[in-house]
């Protein structure tokens, strides 16, 4: 059970600054999770301090209480948390809420104080949900499965290339990706397995699908055990719930056109997300994405500034389309940040888009940055390279740190000034070992903390 929760914790970090203390959040269980009568709850919470939760140890002058009730209570029940262990760079505390003896929902926050100068403040979840007096947490009191209960888990694979064994991975068996293999014994493409949930189980589950260590990258799916019968379907889904409508039925041959009129153009081309389009300027081009000025691409009259390109998009091609035009084959369209020329790839076999104008982008106001820093992983969970995008909203000091579980750094990416604007950072992990890292980004006095997963 320990390591289930161990699991959960380190899921993500969630930033509240107040005092001394730099942040404090990871409170476990989640809000709106269900919780078993008769099983005392377990609640954990982080608490980071510079200089005092690190080295190994409770650090000194910081504390925690954890508040519970009732949901009809009007008085909170007020519980001291006690140091648990270090969890990365952060102290852990714990402390439980007594076993529910029927079913309904309990309430409840944790609180951390900084008794240097007794400021106080409340955390936030697993999820990113803020916790307070407020708007506390609320857990669900259910009662255990009274029978076994037989789950069939079934995943369509039909979208996806199979790398090696297809698994199903959940709390119900610590979210091992090696546990359940599941099986394809019609040569369908849907992979099954049966899993026994015997007598007492928590009704409430969470689980993800596995395909050759690669994990979904969607939530975790949710399971509510039906203890009415001995056996229970689950309904079958498409791995990271990719809808087959999202794909083109036909070969469809895209029309592009845009206006480089008042710009220098040496050697123009298209880039893009879907496949024959590419990110030229992070792989090679070639010669299919070439953008033509000479009267014979759908882009007017040889010379006038207008160029084009046909693009054959097959059969079976993602539909939501991203591009974005160069004139000298470098990243260099003024677009805002994560911004791109978008459109849907249709069901005829010819479509023709209107003509753009370089550096435009319709509806979007141009050149617009974020008011808050913004961060996108991709993928993960990730094997041997990861990207990290970064948008800086104005110039800052950046520093990108990444750690192992044991809180040791494990790798400095970036260390020094950087300007505003989008800046991607590739993290080669083929040196190390596989497991559960922790990614630290500090900027504009901020810190923030995300959970990167290696699966080789």
């Amino acid at each position: 059970m320990k390591k289930l929760i161990l699991m959960a914790v380190i899921a993500s970090f969630a930033v509240s600054a107040f005092g001394a203390v730099g942040w404090c959040g990871m409170i476990w269980p989640n809000s709106g999770t269900d919780q078993s009568v008769g099983e005392a709850i377990s609640v954990y919470f982080q608490i980071w301090k510079d200089g005092v939760t690190v080295p190994v140890g409770r650090g000194d002058s910081i504390a925690a209480t954890l508040y519970w009730k009732d949901t009809c209570d009007a008085v909170w029940t007020e519980v001291e948390m006690v140091y648990l262990s270090d969890v990365g760079n952060n102290d852990e505390y714990t402390a439980d809420i007594p076993a529910p003896i029927s079913t309904g929902a309990i309430h409840y926050f944790c609180e951390a104080l900084d008794s240097t100068d007794m400021a106080t403040t409340t955390g936030t979840d697993q999820n990113d949900v803020a916790l307070n007096a407020t708007t506390p947490g609320i857990l669900y009191i259910v009662d255990v499965t009274a029978i076994d209960v037989t789950v069939t888990f079934q995943v369509d694979m039909s979208l996806e290339t199979v790398t090696g064994a297809v698994t199903v991975a959940g709390s119900f068996n610590s979210w091992s990706a090696d546990a359940d293999t599941m099986t394809d014994p019609d040569m369908d493409n849907i992979y099954t397995v049966d899993i026994l949930f015997p007598a007492g189980s928590s009704p409430g589950q969470e689980y993800k699908f596995v395909n050759g260590g690669a994990w979904e990258s969607i939530g975790n799916r949710t399971l509510l055990i039906d203890d009415s019968s001995p056996t229970q379907v689950l309904p079958v889904v498409y791995f990271n719930n990719i809808d087959p409508a999202d794909f083109t039925d036909i070969d469809v041959t895209v029309h592009f056109s845009v206006d480089m009129s008042a710009e220098t153009v040496t050697y123009p081309y298209i880039a893009g997300s879907v496949y024959p389009l590419v990110w030229g300027w992070e792989v090679d081009w070639n010669d299919s994405l070439i953008l033509y000025d000479d009267g014979a691409h759908d882009d007017g009259t040889m010379g006038d500034g207008i160029y084009g390109a046909l693009i054959a998009f097959p059969t079976g091609s993602f539909r939501n389309v991203e591009y974005k035009y160069s004139t000298d084959s470098t990243d260099n369209e003024p677009l805002p940040a994560f911004e791109n020329h978008a459109f849907v790839l249709g069901d005829s076999a010819h479509q023709i888009l209107p003509t753009d104008t370089f550096g435009v982008l319709v509806n979007v106001e141009d050149g617009k940055l974020p008011e808050k820093l913004a961060i996108n992983i991709a993928p993960n969970p990730f094997n041997a390279e990861v990207s990290i995008s970064i948008v800086l909203p104005e110039k800052a000091w950046l520093t990108v740190d990444i750690f192992d579980i044991g809180g040791r750094r494990a790798a400095t990416l970036h260390d020094g000034l950087a300007d505003e604007g989008r800046k991607t950072i590739i993290w080669d992990a083929s040196g190390f070992p596989s497991g559960i890292y922790l990614l630290r980004i500090d900027a504009r006095e901020q810190t923030h903390n995300r959970r990167l997963l290696l699966v080789k």
